[in-house]
Order: structure tokens, then C-alpha cells, then sequence
């Protein structure tokens, strides 16, 4: 019986998608479609037509509704690092730590449970994870499991309001809407170095752990060292004017303004800082500016 004929249990089409990527040599991307009920998984490799589309049926079942299985690779693949860590192998993990197992046979049972070749002593590289990987993951992982609800916003709310009614002092402010979110905490403490930095440096090294919305980090340099973030924000859409409203609201609670701002140089930062704060000079960072 052909794969597309019958309903497939999760681990099945895990099993299905890691065979693909062996045979491609190379990881997934994924694409869902929500109002569909669909999933949509391509291979990475440029110009490749490959791919096949999944519906998600009830009771966490799966059915394969259309399959490419011809590769053509003849483009240079242009980053290596694309092809690291499958979504299939992710998501098996996901569920193996979620149910708390043990993290030490976390990688055999996936190998195992999916069908990855293991024994030759060559893993593919979108296979393998470092051991402190794993712990990172392991700790990701039940960090969202342990939080005040099992929904993002709710869980964030309440800690925003928590962090209100134990200390008033800090800055901290949650604000959501069906068109735009805005998240932005100042700890109190950190004030006492704020009137001591002429240069702010604004990074998004970051990304939140769901939906990979950045997360921003406000420092001071001295001559000699960075200081620890006075402000951290994240907000949705990564606009200018939603960046703002952040900037905003920090300088104007410690009632300061900035001589010299470093950052790299994408526009809604430099746009954000320009109109917040209208007398600041901005320093870009030479790194950043290398790599654009």
C-alpha cells in the first residue's frame, strides 16, 4: 500500500520526512497552512523541486496528499549551515523532553524511533546535536512547560502583572492587540548606572522561542566593558514605531536622553532612535556593518 493511501500517527510521518532528507541529503524546510489544516515540506536545496504536502486530521493523524520525489541539486547549495538540524529530528525531540525522559537516551531512542542510520559511525550533520545542545534544548523545553499557563500571552500577562504588584519601582509593561504586541522591562536597579553612560548600544542577538519574534537588549558601554541591559523589549511587528513606543517609554521614566546610541544598521532602529530621541548621535557598530 502506497504512504498516500492511509492516515499516518505522528511518529510515522516523522519517520517519512527524516527517510526524505536522507535521500536529498539535506534538511526540510516547512510551511503551514493553517486555514488549509495543511503542512507543506520542501527540500532546501535551491531550485529544488521536491516537496510534499500533509493535511492534519484529528486525533494527531496525518495524511500525505501530494509528493515530488525528484531532486534536482545542480545549484550550489550557498550556506552549509542551512542543512544543520532537521525539523523532524527537532520535533521528535520536542515530545521525547516534554514528556520528561531521560536526556542522556534522548539521541539513541530518536535514532532508533526513526529509522536513522547510526551504526556506520557516520551520522548526516542535520542529525547530530552536541551534548550540551541537548541540555540546552532538555532546559528550553521545560522551562515552557512550567510556566503560569499553556498559552504564550496569558502567561506573560500574568507575569507582567506579578512583577507590578511585588515591585512597583520597575518598568515593565505588556501590551496586546490583535493588530500589534509590545513587551518592554526596566529593573529598577539598573537606574543607578543609567546616569552614568553617555553611549547606549541597542542589539536583537536574540529571537523568542516561539514564533522567532526579536528580542531586543538596551546595554551601556564605557571605555573599558559593557554594562548589563538596563532595558529588554520585544515587539510585534518589528516596526520603527513600535520600537519607539519602548524607547519612549524607558528614557522618559529615568528622565534621560542619550548623547551617542551604538546599534548596527537596520532601518527600524535607526529610524526608532532618530524620532525618540532627536538630539542623539548614532555610532553604527562595525561588525554589523561589515556583514550587511
Amino acid at each position: 500500500m502506497q504512504i498516500q493511501d492511509h492516515e499516518l500517527t505522528y511518529i510515522e510521518l516523522l519517520k517519512y520526512g527524516v527517510q526524505q532528507e536522507i535521500q536529498a541529503g539535506c534538511s526540510y524546510s516547512y510551511k503551514t497552512r493553517k486555514e488549509r489544516n495543511q503542512i507543506q515540506f520542501n527540500c532546501k536545496w535551491p531550485n529544488c523541486p521536491c516537496r510534499f504536502l500533509v493535511d492534519t486530521l484529528p486525533d494527531d493523524k496525518y495524511h500525505i496528499r501530494k509528493c515530488i520525489n525528484t531532486h534536482n541539486h545542480s545549484a550550489p547549495f550557498p550556506n552549509k549551515s542551512q542543512q544543520i538540524t532537521s525539523y523532524f529530528y527537532r520535533s521528535y525531540l520536542t515530545r521525547y523532553f516534554e514528556s520528561n525522559q531521560d536526556r542522556v537516551y534522548a539521541q539513541l531512542r530518536c535514532f532508533k524511533d526513526l529509522n536513522i542510520p547510526f551504526d556506520s559511525g557516520i551520522i548526516p550533520e542535520m542529525f547530530q546535536q552536541s551534548t550540551d545542545a541537548l541540555k540546552k534544548f532538555s532546559k528550553r523545553l521545560h522551562a515552557i512547560n512550567t510556566r503560569f499557563s499553556a498559552d504564550d500571552v496569558t502567561s506573560l500577562a500574568i507575569f507582567v502583572d506579578m512583577v507590578k504588584s511585588h515591585s512597583p519601582v520597575d518598568l515593565i509593561e505588556f501590551i496586546h492587540k490583535p493588530d500589534r504586541m509590545i513587551f518592554y522591562y526596566a529593573p529598577f536597579e539598573a537606574n543607578a548606572f543609567s546616569h552614568q553612560i553617555q553611549t547606549y548600544h541597542i542589539d536583537s542577538t536574540y529571537k523568542l522561542l516561539r514564533s522567532r519574534i526579536p528580542f531586543y537588549a538596551v546595554t551601556g558601554k564605557f571605555a573599558e566593558s559593557i554594562v548589563f541591559p538596563f532595558l529588554y523589549f520585544f515587539v510585534w511587528p518589528d516596526t520603527s514605531e513600535n520600537i519607539q513606543v519602548c524607547l519612549t517609554a524607558y528614557f522618559g521614566s529615568i528622565n534621560r536622553e542619550p548623547s551617542y546610541f551604538s546599534m548596527d544598521c537596520a532601518p527600524q532602529i535607526t529610524n526608532a532612535v532618530e524620532t525618540a530621541i532627536p538630539l542623539c548621535q548614532i555610532i553604527w557598530c562595525g561588525v554589523h556593518v561589515l556583514r550587511a
